[in-house]
């Protein structure tokens, strides 16, 4: 537990005052009173039994509760794990922040995933700074090693593979995308996981891009479409066009290029000045590896 955090039961206490619920209300006779009392006062720690019944009876997920027992922020190491999976990865400033801190977390924890992150962060820098896939490779080996050898993959795992797919050759990254795809159908309809799944497979469309492999694209986006018009995510459906487009184009279909132009025409009718330079940017980046 972070040191700034509110602790267990004073958590408890506040919330169940602010909800004007007695503490008979909460141990319903599940929990003997004094026992309860103590929890409030942070004296023992409840069993996993009676921390999910009052969860139930404050009607709260654990994530919410943690959130508020964290002075409605998340702990240090959720932070640190929702910065890196939610950056735009060729930001090297914010990389670079994100290492320093999970360095500086490593100073007094084990821990795995942060570890990971640091691994990731060297070699996604190297990447954007140097370019040299190789060497940002050999950065990553220790987390791919790790992830390979685990039974199953969850969500944290999952977002992991998915921050590094752009370090495998295009072989090698569509067979641990679809192993991924398949992990990510054990979750159904969780919320988490159908954004890991979507991103995962944006990020395999672009890189079956950057690698010519232009019907397969064009396969992969198609499946995205649908998804982004029932989101109603402009962003992500010009983004869709843009890929389709150049794949069509370089697959000397005419249509090409009128879907380009249809997914700038979709950012300047919502004036989205910031996103049409990153679009135009990713264009410039696709003809220079297409010409490769």
């Amino acid at each position: 537990m972070d040191n700034h955090s509110a602790g267990f039961g004073k958590t408890l206490l506040r919330i169940r005052k602010n909800k004007r619920y007695s503490q008979q209300y909460m141990a319903e006779n599940k929990i003997h009173q004094s026992t309860y009392s103590k929890m409030e006062r942070d004296l023992i720690e409840p069993t996993l039994g009676n921390y999910r019944h009052l969860l139930s009876r404050l009607d709260m997920t654990d994530e919410e509760f943690h959130y508020i027992m964290h002075e409605y922020n998340y702990s240090e190491k959720e932070q640190l794990v929702a910065a890196f999976l939610n950056l735009s990865f060729n930001d090297v400033r914010l990389l670079k922040e994100i290492r320093e801190k999970a360095l500086n977390y490593l100073g007094g924890h084990t821990d795995y995933i942060i570890a990971d992150i640091v691994h990731l962060a060297d070699a996604l820098i190297i990447l954007s700074e140097t370019g040299d896939i190789l060497s940002a490779r050999k950065e990553a080996v220790p987390v791919w090693d790790r992830l390979e050898k685990l039974d199953g993959w969850y969500l944290v795992e999952l977002g992991m593979i998915n921050a590094m797919l752009f370090l495998f050759p295009i072989d090698e990254a569509i067979l641990i995308s679809e192993t991924a795809f398949t992990q990510t159908k054990k979750y159904a309809s969780h919320p988490s996981a159908t954004k890991i799944a979507i991103s995962l497979r944006y990020n395999l469309c672009l890189l079956l891009l950057k690698n010519k492999h232009y019907e397969e694209t064009i396969a992969c986006i198609d499946a995205l479409i649908p998804a982004a018009k029932q989101a109603g995510s402009y962003r992500h459906l010009s983004v869709c066009y843009l890929r389709k487009g150049f794949a069509l184009a370089k697959s000397g279909k005419p249509a090409g290029k009128q879907m380009i132009d249809q997914a700038f025409r979709l950012i300047d009718a919502v004036d989205d000045s910031a996103f049409k330079a990153a679009l135009e940017n990713e264009y410039n980046l696709l003809e220079e590896a297409a010409s490769k």
